[in-house]
């Protein structure tokens, strides 16, 4: 019996002295477990040529040894999930001349990046792409104007968090401003909001994920942390904050979303510059305060109307978790892959096996 695949690359190998209550769930773990798929490829720092071809991943930003594996054995699977755009695109260059006989389903998030648009636009590697999911409105409806997908060949759904590390928690809350990530920041304009108020700004400017270097300007009141911390020191920086600001670049994808999840799941005051990417995921006033794109004025009245109105700060927050509970959590997400990439393989496989359909003379 034929089985799925879930390609997550070879740099995401969680530490095994890690226990499972010190962090929180994985999705690709959770995809695996619900879709009775096989997971590819968390562990190959022992296969040849490894340092080199991760040097070659890292200067084009792709997975090309976990595309490469996968692509020896497609079709020991009957569909093929790729959980972002770094391991889609090198797997359809691997396969793009021949014949690939599973379907493709891709979790994109950056389908508009000036490289990817060029890419396409000379090799059209997409057209490998059976079916993409997109945790970004603007996103989803670029995959079907711009690059000629059906609308029944894309979905939008809403990114996750693990609400179940990420909650409440029952500590004191110091009089400090958490700000956290890398991908898109938009750190200066955070810091020129707030230069001369004797307000504490801890802005943790570190992520595994992201390559993006971020702009720091020094204050007095401000402190960068950049070391890596765990899962539990990061939940522990979160539960103790007064409120959470995450400043973004104007971008049409969801860059914060992972920051602006957790905040929300941790039930946090919450401020987030409004960009078309993250637009889904805060309702005005109801579970967290938007702020205009690179305005340090506008974000200044956003942070201290909020800082100074504790019945404000509970009733986001509160609603703010909530929503997380019922539309933006892990095992949400999780049916919600496992039922797109089931549907998608029924449809492909359905197609391919169909007998042509001949007019009758």
């Amino acid at each position: 019996m034929q089985i799925p695949l879930v390609l997550v690359g070879d740099y995401v190998a969680l530490n095994p002295k890690t226990a499972l209550f010190e962090r929180p769930r994985q999705d690709y773990e959770e995809i695996v477990r619900f879709l009775g798929g096989e997971l590819c490829c968390t562990n190959h720092h022992h296969t040849p040529f490894f340092s080199f071809v991760r040097r070659i991943d890292k200067r084009l930003k792709i997975d090309l040894l976990a595309a490469f594996l996968a692509s020896q054995h497609i079709s020991r699977y009957n569909s093929v999930l790729s959980t972002s755009e770094k391991l889609a695109i090198p797997l359809a260059m691997l396969s793009y001349f021949k014949r690939v006989p599973v379907p493709h389903v891709v979790i994109a998030h950056k389908l508009s990046s000036g490289l990817k648009t060029s890419l396409f636009r000379t090799w059209p590697l997409h057209h490998q792409f059976h079916h993409i999911i997109s945790v970004c409105r603007p996103q989803a409806e670029y995959a079907v104007t711009r690059l000629g997908f059906t609308k029944e060949q894309v979905d939008f759904i809403y990114d996750k968090v693990d609400h179940l590390f990420f909650c409440p928690q029952n500590k004191p809350v110091d009089d400090y401003i958490l700000a956290v990530g890398m991908e898109q920041r938009d750190y200066p304009t955070l810091t020129q909001a707030l230069e001369d108020t004797d307000i504490r700004v801890v802005i943790l400017a570190k992520s595994p994920w992201s390559s993006h270097q971020v702009r720091t300007e020094t204050a007095a009141n401000v402190t960068y942390v950049t070391k890596r911390l765990s899962y539990l020191e990061l939940r522990d920086l979160y539960a103790r904050a007064r409120m959470v600001v995450i400043p973004l670049n104007n971008v049409d994808y969801a860059a914060g979303v992972n920051s602006v999840l957790e905040a929300m799941a941790m039930a946090k005051p919450l401020v987030v510059t409004q960009t078309a990417g993250i637009d889904d995921y805060l309702r005005a006033d109801e579970t967290g305060l938007f702020a205009a794109p690179h305005d340090s004025t506008h974000l200044r009245e956003q942070i201290l109307s909020l800082w100074h109105n504790q019945q404000q700060q509970q009733r986001l927050a509160a609603n703010a978790r909530q929503m997380v509970e019922e539309q933006m959590n892990l095992d949400i997400y999780v049916q919600n892959i496992v039922r797109i990439t089931q549907g998608a393989t029924a449809v492909f496989h359905k197609k391919r096996t169909a007998p042509n359909q001949l007019p009758i003379s």
